[in-house]
């Protein structure tokens, strides 16, 4: 439900809810302080990768597996679940980037969970301007084909995009404009 509440509503949320088949969405505005929100718009970048997912092959998996109580997968959601709390709050002491790195923890564990998160374009991706960047994920749980970085400090749009340029030329690996409201 995350993927929807997220795009009706402006600002970062941390969204939350309760087991069970009724949802009730508890959606908490996370209130970045107004430089803080200035330097992750200049930091953050959207890539397009044309590497599109199928979401329902990715839930099916781990739902299956969260059903037959798998204490791995278990384990990875409960870590998943503690590290968005820990990044809203860095978020809202403005620190841009302690955010990057608990991102980075989200795609090691979000790499644990499901293996088909990633590929090997993803993964070229990535390294290609992993000196660019301090923090990386991956957009929603497939469909778009969209990672997210939080660039170094210093690193410009322009310079992730001149990378990616050079690496992939006319594959239509780019970077999209993107802003944080």
């Amino acid at each position: 439900w995350q993927d929807q509440i997220g795009g009706i509503l402006d600002g970062v949320k941390l969204i939350k809810s309760k087991p069970g088949l009724i949802q009730q969405m508890n959606i908490e505005i996370i209130n970045i302080p107004p430089k803080a929100l200035a330097e992750l718009n200049e930091r953050f970048a959207v890539i397009y990768t044309g590497q599109q997912r199928l979401a329902r092959n990715i839930l099916r998996e781990i739902v299956g597996k969260v059903i037959m109580r798998n204490e791995t997968i278990i384990q990875i959601l409960n870590d998943i679940q503690k590290l968005a709390v820990e990044m809203a709050f860095e978020l809202e002491r403005g620190n841009i980037n302690e955010f990057a790195l608990l991102l980075n923890k989200h795609w090691e564990l979000s790499k644990l969970l499901d293996p088909g998160t990633t590929n090997t374009c993803i993964d070229y991706i990535f390294s290609s301007c992993e000196d660019l960047i301090d923090g990386k994920f991956i957009c929603g749980a497939g469909g778009g084909g969209f990672l997210q970085v939080i660039l170094k400090k210093g690193i410009s749009k322009q310079d992730l995009a001149q990378r990616l340029e050079e690496v992939f030329q006319e594959s239509g690996v780019a970077v999209y404009q993107s802003e944080l409201i």
